[in-house]
């Protein structure tokens, strides 16, 4: 009986089961899998020329095959082919184009969404690059506090325009020097200018002089990146888009420093966009043309050439270092509102720029100690104010320190650049000056000049859009109205300075295995170049406008190879005791467009005329004195009272 139930209780489950199963084929499904691929497969059939496609096949097969297959018996045998042979290629093209035609819509079924989904990559790399560039340069213009020093900042902005009017003009120039007549007067200029009235341009500036030198002088204290595209305004000379928007030098060893050293505040928010924009212009197939020089011939003349630019290298970085994480302290101060623009203006020279330092960290350690007696009287209601400060303390001790260590590294860089020139001095004596000047003509031996391109292929666009995309993804950030939020904890939050700086290593870690950042001649062919001007970038720009901007843009800019040559001339006169001959000005002239004044100077210069090492220093490096006890003592204080 027990094996009966048994029987009885399967034969009742299957029946349950049986009847659930037609239940779900009774029912709607609203789930999707499925669908995918008979939807694309239907697409691509709707999309498919049947018709037109089956004419080619059948013209191919029939009147082409034909004609040629009967040509080409006739000339060899010298009569008409058989009538077999005839129908046996005619079937044969015939089935082969069937074929091959069902062959391509069975790929686009099985595939095509690859191909669509790297279209989706490349579209959603350039909308978000481009909005992250006005997010960037937001941020930048935010950073400044709010005032004149915002004010300003938000004029220069503007002033760097292109197609900004007359009436722009004088508004942004009322705001930079808060002169009313003078931005008159600079927006008369402007509309002589715009009707190629030079004359009146000339006129104005002469009679109005003094007064622009006036307000120049006054504004290269609070701004000093504003006096020369004031003074070109001025002049007549406006923003062009040929000749494109001139990069902040060295930022690419900052973003690489950054790296490095695991410390994103060695980059400033205009690296982070310096770096957005070389991305986007790359992607928007930019060619940017690099100089570089190499030396063919005696083995030893050659190891002596690469250790040499070994040590040069080496010695721009250091020489870059100190400035940059000075440059990084004052923006750290900046951004934690322990400083104000106009204390820490950028473009101050270096010696300067410590000194105010300085100050402002003694006025910092002041306040911690002051804070750290208000913690011991009245206990727990300050410290988290302490805290804040401390912590903006500490890292600016840091940076600091990084500061003067950057500049004792260039006095050691400077000592091995000395020896390694020395060295090639003697070998190039030893062979003769034949083996180390500048070759020009044909062949292969020598010193020589050689032309290089920094771009993107088609794979290698995609490449670096997908790496984009998907970091993107991975931090979840979006686009909400007119800013960039990330999502933490279930929560957005909007897009924050170190989320920005993050964002700027990554897009140097997508380009580096293409276009090799991390090589002294890379950075010295992007730092001699300028970037694409993308002024008419605008936040409600579709995807395709913005795609269709960036690649206008990157194709207006001229390749002008000018600067470039002067400071490859430069290098080779300076660091490789290279005679400039008249034959090579004139080759760097009409070659690459150097300004022969600029190659005439360099000629006159003589390298060989001293008995010891010239210094290779071209500006006297700042004193950075030791951080004071004070600092430190008021940071260990301070901390016991935390803990």
């Amino acid at each position: 009986m027990g094996f009966l139930s048994w029987l009885r209780h399967l034969a009742s489950q299957w029946r349950k089961k049986k009847k659930e199963r037609a239940a779900q084929r009774a029912r709607v499904s609203l789930d999707r899998e499925g669908n995918e691929k008979r939807e694309r497969f239907q697409r691509i059939v709707h999309s498919t020329h049947w018709t037109r496609s089956l004419l080619y096949i059948v013209w191919t097969a029939g009147p082409v095959t034909l004609m040629g297959l009967f040509g080409g018996y006739y000339i060899a045998f010298g009569r008409p082919p058989p009538a077999q042979n005839m129908l046996y290629f005619f079937i044969f093209s015939l089935l082969s184009g069937t074929i091959a035609f069902f062959a391509k819509i069975l790929y686009d079924v099985v595939q095509g969404h690859v191909k669509e989904q790297d279209e989706l990559d490349m579209s959603e790399a350039v909308d978000k690059l481009a909005d992250l560039i006005l997010a960037v340069n937001d941020l930048i213009v935010g950073s400044f506090e709010e005032g004149e020093a915002r004010q300003r900042e938000a004029a220069l902005q503007l002033l760097r325009r292109v197609d900004l009017t007359p009436d722009g003009v004088a508004f942004a120039a009322q705001e930079l020097t808060g002169d009313s007549e003078l931005a008159k007067i600079l927006g008369r200029i402007d509309t002589y200018r715009r009707a190629g009235l030079y004359s009146r341009v000339r006129d104005l500036n002469r009679q109005y002089r003094e007064r622009i030198e006036t307000a120049l002088e006054w504004l290269q204290a609070v701004s000093p990146q504003a006096v020369t595209v004031l003074r070109e305004r001025f002049s007549g000379e406006p923003p062009q888009l040929e000749r494109g928007v001139p990069r902040d030098e060295y930022f690419i060893e900052r973003v690489l420093a950054a790296i490095e050293e695991d410390n994103l505040f060695l980059m400033t928010l205009q690296d982070v966009e310096e770096m957005l924009i070389l991305a986007f212009e790359l992607i928007n197939g930019r060619e940017i043309p690099m100089l570089i020089f190499n030396y063919s011939g005696q083995w030893k003349l050659a190891r002596a050439l690469d250790q040499l630019e070994e040590k040069r290298s080496h010695y721009r970085i250091a020489q870059a270092s100190g400035s940059n994480r000075l440059r990084a302290l004052a923006s750290f101060l900046v951004e934690t509102d322990e400083a104000t623009h106009e204390q820490l203006p950028n473009g101050l020279a270096a010696q300067e720029l410590v000194a105010r330092v300085e100050a402002i960290l003694d006025q910092l350690a002041k306040e911690v100690s002051e804070l750290v007696q208000g913690v011991r009287y009245y206990g727990v209601p300050m410290s988290s104010q302490l805290r804040a400060k401390v912590d903006v303390l500490a890292r600016s001790l840091a940076l600091y320190k990084a500061a003067r260590q950057g500049y004792q590294q260039l006095g050691k860089a400077h000592v091995a650049l000395l020896e390694a020139s020395e060295e090639w001095n003697k070998l190039a004596h030893r062979f003769g000056d034949d083996a180390s000047q500048l070759q020009l003509g044909p062949g292969r031996r020598g010193l020589r000049i050689l032309e290089k391109m920094v771009w993107l292929t088609e794979e290698e666009k995609l490449a670096v859009c997908q790496h984009l995309v998907a970091y993107l993804q991975g931090e979840e950030l979006e686009k909400r109205g007119r800013r960039f939020f990330t999502r933490r904890d279930g929560r957005l939050r909007p897009l924050t300075l170190e989320g920005a700086r993050q964002l700027a290593v990554e897009v140097a870690l997508a380009l580096e295995p293409y276009i090799h950042l991390s090589r002294p001649a890379v950075q010295r062919g992007l730092n001699a170049s300028n970037a694409t001007y993308l002024g008419g970038l605008e936040p409600n720009m579709s995807a395709a406008e913005k795609a269709a901007l960036g690649s206008a843009m990157a194709k207006e800019v001229q390749q002008d190879m000018g600067q470039a040559a002067e400071r490859l001339a430069l290098a080779l006169v300076k660091h490789y005791r290279v005679d400039l001959t008249e034959e090579a000005r004139e080759f760097l002239v009409e070659a690459y467009g150097a300004r022969p004044q600029t190659l005439e100077l360099l000629a006159n210069h003589e390298p060989n005329s001293g008995n010891g090492p010239v210094s290779f220093l071209s500006l006297r490096p700042p004193m950075v004195a030791a951080p004071k006890r004070e600092w430190y003592r008021a940071l260990i204080k301070a901390r016991q009272v935390l803990s």
